[in-house]
């Protein structure tokens, strides 16, 4: 369960948070409303340093 934690969810969600990142600069540099983008990005940030911990708990321990 851990391996498919570390080699294939934390990837997906960094790629995700990474084009939300992209979204996010392009919708400010066009003066649009970025608000969705911020939101997001609270929430890939928390999930990704969530799976980070647990995988260096399962690691350490």
């Amino acid at each position: 369960m851990e391996f498919f934690v570390i080699f294939i969810v934390l990837p997906i969600v960094g790629v995700i948070w990474f084009l939300n990142l992209v979204t996010f600069i392009e919708k400010l540099h066009k003066g649009k409303n970025t608000h969705n983008q911020k939101v997001l990005g609270s929430v890939w940030t928390f999930l990704f340093i969530a799976l980070l911990f647990y995988c260096l708990i399962w690691l350490i321990g």
